[in-house]
């Protein structure tokens, strides 16, 4: 691979320029930095999907992708393909995983290694974050390529799978394939991968082998950082309306399925006021449908013994009843947010519950909001479109939107997924900082060892379709 006189300037303020790079025959790359740097950028050229504005990029004939922005095309592929109007029961489910990853030459070998044979006759879109990296991972190796572009592979993935995953990226270099991995820094990425660059504003700031590089004095430079937390917190919603000896929520013997296939059964949890769970299970255990029941993002609560906040679900209480009591963060939100909406709308949005901004916010409302917009390090780009963001700075402010109102109850599906290692210290103080200083309870699901709070009370490990008792 090499790289010359390469520059990008895109409709957003993210710029890439690297003069000169080149990476030796049989060797692969970790690609670092902050959000915002450049990374993901870097990858959309080398899959063919980002044309820069000059500079020669020269690659090996066949390039393989697994991203964010692949597994965005094909849910949206889905989207326009939807059938559910005209099938019977109302619902399109969608291509299988076994759709998705293809027909290609390696086909076989890919699902092996990759470990989705479970997965093949499910539907991708309500698969787990997980599962989906999973799937994108085989599809990628069923073409049988020469260069293997892994943008943030390890998101989402639970332990073991996170794991596996650098078995199959060790197993896929000593076999001759080169890999490019995009990915904030940790010491448990593979060592198979020697060399690494680290982006900063759209340049390379320290290139070499990788011990040299995160030795460096340079590199503690760049990743020295102070945590910061409010003063003090926005005024919020009261919940004045609510009986503060019922249970927020009381599920009895809750079981869900999709198209056939057991997500998990006999699922009976208590969630009281003063509580704040951490939920736990490996990928596609139901931990994400679980929060959907709760947050009425899912019709599968009708029919099912679930009480809300003293009301049992479908007894005529409307979606707005139930989502102002929460502010909520999650991969299926990040990937359905396609409103044309700035930043400071889309943060503002969250004191309205919906996608997108269709109610005139108050003075009060705007002023909150930029409050948190500037706390999350994204002050002087309220005016800029979502969509302009990087993944990163998105989830940002998302996180923003989530607690902008400081609900009742933050539901936090993987939060810091997408976020470099500074945002993820500064995201996780703060939940615990909000946690410790006003009426908002946590749900919490992270697969990430790095995501420790303080403020989680008690445990709710959901395994194999069946609940454990909590701890």
């Amino acid at each position: 691979m090499k790289i010359q006189h390469l520059s990008y300037a895109g409709k957003n303020s993210h710029t890439l320029t690297i003069d000169y790079y080149e990476l030796p025959p049989g060797e692969s790359l970790l690609v670092c930095g902050r959000n915002g740097s450049g990374k993901s950028l870097l990858a959309g050229i080398f899959t063919g999907d980002i044309e820069p504005d000059q500079g020669i990029v020269d690659l090996p004939p066949l390039v393989g992708f697994l991203g964010f922005a692949l597994e965005d095309q094909i849910l949206e592929q889905d989207r326009k393909m939807d059938c559910s109007e005209e099938m019977e029961g109302g619902i399109d489910w969608g291509r299988t995983a076994g759709e998705i990853v293809g027909d290609g030459p390696n086909r076989n070998g890919a699902i092996d290694l990759s470990g989705i044979n479970n997965l093949l006759e499910k539907p991708f879109k309500i698969l787990s974050t997980g599962e989906i990296r999973k799937v994108l991972m085989a599809r990628a190796l069923a073409s049988g390529p020469d260069l293997l572009v892994l943008d943030a592979p390890y998101a989402g993935l639970d332990i073991q799978s996170r794991g596996q995953l650098t078995h199959i990226i060790n197993t896929i270099i000593a076999q001759g394939t080169a890999v490019v991995l995009v990915d904030f820094y940790h010491p448990d990425l593979p060592r198979a991968i020697e060399n690494m660059i680290y982006l900063e504003n759209g340049k390379i700031a320290l290139e070499g082998k990788r011990g040299a590089v995160v030795d460096s004095q340079e590199w503690a430079d760049l990743n020295r950082h102070d945590i910061s937390v409010p003063h003090h917190l926005p005024d919020c919603f009261t919940y004045d309306h609510l009986d503060p000896h019922l249970p927020f929520v009381q599920a009895k013997d809750i079981s869900v399925a999709f198209n056939d296939n057991p997500v998990f059964s006999n699922l009976n949890w208590t969630f009281n006021p003063g509580e704040n769970w951490h939920i736990l299970g490996p990928n596609g255990c139901g931990k994400s449908t679980l929060l959907k029941l709760i947050s009425g993002d899912s019709t599968k609560a009708y029919g099912q013994d679930l009480t809300l906040f003293g009301i049992k679900r479908g007894s005529g209480e409307s979606i707005w009843d139930i989502k102002r009591h929460y502010g909520i963060v999650g991969a299926e939100l990040h990937r359905d947010y396609r409103a044309g909406t700035t930043l400071l709308g889309v943060v503002v949005s969250g004191f309205f519950d919906t996608i997108g901004l269709y109610d005139t916010p108050t003075a009060t409302q705007i002023a909150v909001a930029k409050q948190w917009i500037h706390l999350l390090g994204l002050g002087g780009r309220e005016q800029k479109y979502f969509s302009t963001l990087s993944y990163g700075e998105q989830r940002l402010a998302l996180i923003a939107r989530a607690v902008v109102k400081l609900p009742l109850i933050l539901i936090l599906d993987e939060p810091c997924q997408g976020l470099d290692n500074i945002n993820r210290a500064r995201i996780l103080a703060l939940i615990d900082y909000i946690s410790a200083n006003s009426n908002t309870h946590i749900l919490f699901v992270s697969h990430d060892p790095r995501d420790h709070l303080e403020c989680l009370t008690h445990q709710l490990k959901i395994q194999d379709f069946t609940l454990t008792d909590p701890v």
